[in-house]
């Protein structure tokens, strides 16, 4: 394992965002099988509510137990899934506050509670992040009471910041009470940079780039901690040149392939891997945090064969960028 990685997993809470249909959730999922590797007692997080992560990393999916959203549900040694629901949350958190299961529950179940809640912008934002502490809480009581480390498939940029920026708005609006205490240790814990780590995703193309660059800026002025950036799904440049001789188009074509066909694909590989070039190297130029180059991988990522490939493509690149001067 790189020092890299083994850095970045000594967080107690990552949380994973960029723009949507980067891969995020396969890159989580990927993490989650090397930390787990590592000897790190890993819960990958879903907030999502579609539970993508189980049949990711569970070699047989339909023979899991449905997820209650409560307690992480084992997959691995040393890994396991959460889905967080902002109902059943809500639920646990009063729960321990009145000390009345059945209470709790029908207070969530009333007519005028759930209106109540409707009309209340940020409450699923700050209680799923309120389950994040709680579990990253129990975690840090040691004796295999919870995990030592969290990592969390967060929604893509724009949702993954208002989700972030949820405790600070809570903290200018609310002066003191219960819920003013339990929001400053939740601000606590993503303000910490030793605890907690908000890894970007991307992919080298135009918009992307630009919206993980959005994305760095504005976590620096939330105070949180980032870095480094996942590039994803890179592709590298064929061996052949992008304009073969007749003789190189001869060797290389098969009996359903022209040459022509054969020579405009490679052309078009050719610029398309300068293009991704170009965008990294504008993503690197603006120093915002250190780009991890993960390859583009032409089977795709849906089960946990797959995923554990692309685990092995990350720790391949991770140690890449070390190696760099």
């Amino acid at each position: 394992m790189t020092q890299g990685l083994r850095d970045l997993f000594g967080h107690r809470l990552l949380i994973v965002s960029g723009k949507g249909g980067t891969g995020k959730t396969t890159l989580v999922a990927a993490l989650g099988m090397l930390a787990a590797g590592l000897g790190r007692e890993c819960v990958v997080v879903e907030v999502s509510g579609e539970q993508r992560l189980p049949g990711l990393l569970a070699p047989e999916p339909a023979k899991l137990p449905v997820q209650d959203g409560r307690q992480p549900l084992r997959l691995a040694p040393g890994l396991s899934t959460l889905s967080i629901d902002p109902r059943t949350a809500l639920i646990e958190y009063l729960e321990l506050q009145l000390r009345l299961p059945s209470l709790a529950r029908s207070l969530v179940d009333r007519a005028g509670i759930r209106q109540l809640l409707e009309a209340a912008p940020g409450w699923r934002e700050l209680i799923t992040l309120g389950k994040l502490w709680h579990l990253e809480r129990a975690g840090r009581r040691g004796a295999g009471s919870g995990p030592e480390l969290l990592i969390v498939d967060a929604p893509s940029t724009g949702h993954g910041l208002a989700l972030l920026a949820t405790p600070g708005v809570v903290i200018d609006t609310v002066r003191r009470g219960p819920l003013r205490l339990h929001t400053d240790r939740v601000q606590a814990l993503l303000t910490d940079p030793v605890r907690t780590r908000v890894v970007p995703v991307t992919l080298a193309e135009e918009l992307a780039v630009r919206e993980t660059a959005l994305l760095c800026r504005e976590l620096g002025e939330l105070d949180l901690a980032y870095g480094p950036i996942l590039a994803n799904a890179v592709e590298a440049a064929p061996d052949a040149p992008a304009d073969p001789t007749p003789a190189q188009l001869a060797s290389a074509s098969l009996d359903l392939v022209s040459p022509a066909s054969l020579r405009t694909c490679r052309q078009h590989a050719v610029q398309r891997a300068a293009e991704q070039r170009s965008y990294l190297s504008e993503l690197e130029s603006l120093e915002l945090a250190p780009v991890i180059e993960i390859p583009y991988l032409e089977h795709g990522v849906e089960t946990c064969t797959e995923v554990a490939e692309l685990a092995r493509q990350v720790e391949k690149a991770f140690a890449r960028r070390e190696s760099q001067p």
